[in-house]
């Protein structure tokens, strides 16, 4: 019996089965680059509703750009001093129902709280996507817990994200996002911005810090800042700076 038949199927073999999972993960490929490109770029809250189905009014903003993601927001009631805020950094990707989501740092400051400030630090989401146009709908628990809304600001065609020893500084679409603390202090916000050399005017939408004892909210107010691109000195001579990478100037 000649067996040279059987041997060149058995020599191709492997290229059939590589062939096989190419073709098989090619809808995986797209799927993944489909979940990026409907995320990427500047959002501003619409709504949050809990899990159990609780309505949470708040003002902020997200930006997703290449794999690296900034929140911030403040819940919106009067007085105004006393809403807790919320700000996280962290990288994304595809993954799960829909997008994996490491928030690092994860920040809570609570004006009323007996804590203050929460610094939970790393801690992964398993996120749904929904995007229609410019809306964009994203789900925790797999899909199954808490949703947020937002509305689109613009594309991060332009973002520049500056990495911070313990959160980002990032500028996007005339606007800038800060998330920088830890459980001792934190200092988040965004804003609209304008800039002049090193000279960084800062018009804030929506401000909260805490130096672990008690936090302060601030809306609607111009700060005068520096930045040089390594370093940002905020009001009362704060620093914070940039750890690694280099971005271009905004």
């Amino acid at each position: 019996m000649d067996k040279r038949p059987h041997r060149r199927r058995l020599a191709a073999l492997p290229a059939l089965c590589l062939a096989l999972l190419a073709a098989m993960a090619q809808p995986q490929a797209r799927a993944a680059d489909a979940v990026m490109d409907a995320v990427e770029g500047l959002w501003a809250y619409r709504s949050l509703v809990t899990g159990d189905g609780q309505s949470l009014p708040l003002t902020g903003v997200i930006l997703f750009k290449d794999g690296t993601f900034l929140q911030q927001s403040i819940f919106n009631g009067e007085p105004f001093a006393e809403q807790s805020a919320m700000a996280h950094a962290g990288p994304y990707g595809p993954g799960g129902a829909g997008l994996r989501m490491t928030s690092d740092p994860t920040l809570s400051l609570d004006p009323t709280g007996e804590l203050p400030l929460t610094a939970i630090g790393a801690l992964e989401h398993d996120i749904s996507v929904r995007r229609d146009g410019d809306t964009l709908a994203i789900r925790f628990g797999g899909g199954t817990s808490t949703l947020q809304t937002f509305r689109r600001l613009g594309d991060a065609a332009d973002a520049t994200i500056y990495p911070l020893a313990a959160g980002a500084l990032a500028f996007a679409n005339g606007h800038f996002i800060l998330v920088s603390g830890n459980a001792e202090s934190a200092v988040t916000g965004y804003g609209t911005y304008r800039r002049d050399g090193e000279a960084l005017s800062l018009t804030v939408i929506r401000w909260a810090e805490s130096d672990g004892a008690e936090v302060r909210n601030y809306r609607d107010v111009t700060l005068a800042t520096t930045f040089d691109g390594k370093t940002l000195t905020l009001p009362g001579g704060k620093r914070l700076s940039v750890v690694s990478g280099e971005g271009a100037r905004p």
